[in-house]
């Protein structure tokens, strides 16, 4: 299998890379986290300005039209760059559910606002009870008197505090945990009736527990097909899946690194500790780890659309769990005292892989699921 990037994509990653070396650097990422506003607009006008927010939309929608293996290019950069920006919840999730919802004016508007760099959206999937189970939906929408009236609790969506948007699944028709009768509603955040408790998470991003209370919206604001929004979510879910594989194979490749330099300078016993055989045994399994993810996120952009794709996106996300913790929990054990500290870089990248195993489900859930799959 040919892995060797064209010209397109060595355009991405030359860009991407010089971004995150002269723009990018871990003291602006602090200071972003401390603002509590969940990304930097600066920053956030300039993915625009670079094209980036429009990497993975349809030329027919305005976007670049840019395949899994541009948007696995773009990720593993970011990873190792740790962006905290919300690319993955408004671009990718987001941004995948719009692009597969039919043609509507709203639609194409957020579309347009989302490739601009004016609006950010978040998805509200996830409920208090549901488990990363995504036909699990109690959330109701009701027609009465040609309005939409909405009324559920979502749970852990990420970037809705600072999103002009929340697209929200909800069931138009069925019982709790049917495929069928789940709709997705595209909704104003300042819409009446919504409550929004934002909070940070462990590795300085932003989610919010998001409360309807007999939300009214009109027609406009059903953006999926009544009662056909199930299979929109899936494939949604399963790109962003690619893209959070791409992701963590750029942070763990970061974190080798880091480790691998900390090991040459860091002396014991009047040497580097890098010398001594059973550091470099752990570091050489470190590298192994590496290297399987970054394998397993390529093949799972390369093969998402093939009959085994679903089974390569599961392989990769499983790997995060275990071998990501495997590998984070080395390169904090090297590092020592110091690796657990709020001021080393090693300790921000182990609290973003923790949290990007349990994104969109963990390894035990997917576990659960490849098993299953024939």
């Amino acid at each position: 299998m040919d892995l060797s990037l064209n010209e397109d994509q060595e355009l991405i990653k030359s860009s991407v890379d010089k971004f995150i070396i002269e723009t990018y650097d871990s003291e602006s990422r602090r200071k972003t986290i401390k603002s509590n506003l969940g990304s930097d607009d600066i920053i956030w006008k300039q993915f625009a300005d670079l094209g980036w927010l429009g990497l993975p939309f349809l030329e027919k929608d305005g976007g670049f039209g840019g395949d899994l293996m541009d948007l696995y290019i773009l990720m593993e950069s970011f990873g190792k760059g740790l962006v905290i920006e919300p690319y993955i919840s408004t671009v990718i999730l987001s941004g995948s559910i719009l692009s597969l919802c039919p043609d509507s004016v709203l639609r194409n508007t957020i579309i347009n606002n989302i490739m601009a760099g004016i609006n950010k959206v978040s998805f509200a999937y996830a409920e208090p009870n549901s488990r990363y189970n995504l036909n699990d939906v109690s959330t109701i929408a009701k027609l009465e008197n040609n309005k939409w009236v909405l009324n559920g609790h979502k749970s852990v969506v990420f970037g809705a505090g600072q999103s002009e948007y929340i697209i929200v699944s909800a069931r138009t028709k069925g019982s709790r945990y049917e495929e069928e009768g789940i709709s997705l509603f595209a909704i104003d955040k300042n819409n009446m009736g919504i409550e929004v408790q934002d909070y940070p998470t462990v590795d300085g991003f932003k989610a919010a527990e998001v409360k309807l209370n007999n939300v009214q919206v009109s027609s406009d604001n059903l953006i999926s097909n009544e009662n056909e929004g199930y299979n929109i979510i899936k494939k949604s879910i399963d790109k962003t899946l690619v893209a959070i594989a791409a992701e963590a194979s750029g942070i763990m490749s970061k974190m080798y690194e880091m480790t691998l330099e900390y090991i040459k300078t860091r002396k014991q016993f009047g040497v580097p500790i890098g010398k001594f055989q059973a550091i470099q045994h752990r570091t050489v399994e470190m590298l192994i780890l590496s290297d399987e993810m970054k394998s397993l996120a390529s093949m799972a952009a390369l093969k998402a659309d093939s009959l085994d794709g679903t089974k390569s996106i599961y392989a990769s996300k499983i790997h995060i769990g275990i071998g990501g913790r495997k590998l984070g929990q080395e390169a904090i054990q090297l590092h020592g005292g110091m690796g657990v500290t709020e001021e080393m870089d090693i300790g921000q990248y182990f609290k973003r892989i923790t949290m990007l195993d349990t994104f969109l489900g963990n390894s035990d859930y997917y576990l659960g699921v490849y098993s299953k799959i024939s």
